[in-house]
């Protein structure tokens, strides 16, 4: 029989020997992590991406996960740590990226390749998944109801009957009630241009300027994909290229896709912008969405005025 302090010594020694044959057999390495590992849509998740490979190995190409995270809704993606020893060499990017549709995200997995003695080796990320929801809370459930008892003896009398159509008429009315309040609420909600304006608001108090521009691209990308029907935060400004040239022409005017794609190029070009811009400096972005998404909405109110007109004319002929 082993004793216990045996049995220490023997699991020490195979943790040795472990880490050396690990460092007899390096290998390049990518690994990836997402905090918090659940969010509600448009909260923002950190994501670490790092790159190791032995000291001495070759990369053709310096590794940089922005081609993979190009499609996503990053606020802030700043220069990468580099660091390099005499074991390995180690980069280390740190992304913040909002959620833009519920469900389970699958984060992209950076790949790159590096050369040792043996020939090139390819590592890969492993797969990290993000559960995305409408609360960042899992929800609370009510307690379960009691079961279904036999009604007393009592109720079995002619009674009964009156009291039952009684309660039904009640819950009946609570229903009808809970369905005229809700349609009202529904009804009185903010339209598509109140969200745009309060959206677009927040980019006037921004920290910084990638924060405001991520803010101007929300508020942009919503209002869009409420005034012709597509998903506009869970879309890249290439897919939503795609969506307007399907809408017919009587919907949207040319002028009004060209200029909403070149708000959407430049706020691209200011996320995957290295250096950080001031916040002032969107000013000048924030007008230009704002009389773009105002030229579009009174466009749509002097439609909406028209046919209100053209419908109370033709019901005043006799």
């Amino acid at each position: 029989m082993v004793e216990p302090a045996a049995r220490l010594r023997l699991a020490a020694l195979c943790c040795l020997l472990g880490a050396v044959l690990a460092a007899a057999d390096p290998a390049p390495r990518v690994e990836l992590s997402a905090t918090p590992a659940q969010v509600a849509v448009g909260e923002t998740v950190a994501v670490v991406v790092t790159y190791r490979w032995p000291h001495g190995w070759t990369v053709a190409n310096e590794p940089d996960p922005s081609a993979d995270f190009h499609s996503l809704f990053v606020t802030a993606a700043p220069p990468a740590e580099r660091s390099s020893t005499g074991e390995e060499e180690r980069r280390v990017w740190h992304y913040t990226v909002a959620a833009a549709r519920s469900g389970a995200w699958l984060l992209p997995r950076p790949a790159f390749t590096a050369r040792g003695p043996a020939g090139p080796v390819e590592a890969k990320a492993p797969e990290v998944i993000v559960q995305v929801g409408s609360e960042s809370a899992p929800p609370k459930l009510p307690a379960p109801r009691p079961l279904l008892i036999r009604p007393p003896d009592e109720l079995a009398s002619s009674h009964a009957w009156w009291w039952i159509a009684g309660c039904a008429a009640l819950v009946t009315g609570a229903i009808v009630w809970w369905l005229l309040h809700r349609r009202q609420a529904t009804a009185s909600g903010p339209n598509p241009w109140q969200i745009f304006e309060a959206t677009l608001a927040g980019a006037k108090t921004a920290v910084d300027g990638k924060d405001a521009g991520a803010r101007i691209s929300l508020a942009v990308r919503g209002y869009a994909g409420a005034t012709w029907d597509f998903d506009g935060p869970g879309l890249t400004t290439r897919e939503i290229g795609a969506v307007l040239r399907r809408i017919p022409a009587g919907r949207i005017a040319d002028d009004e896709s060209r200029d909403l794609l070149r708000i959407l190029a430049r706020l691209d070009d200011l996320r995957w912008n290295a250096s950080d811009a001031p916040a002032e400096s969107m000013l000048d972005l924030v007008t230009l969405a704002h009389t773009w998404a105002g030229t579009v909405q009174r466009r749509l109110d002097a439609e909406a005025a028209a046919r209100a007109a053209a419908k109370q004319s033709a019901g005043a002929k006799p």
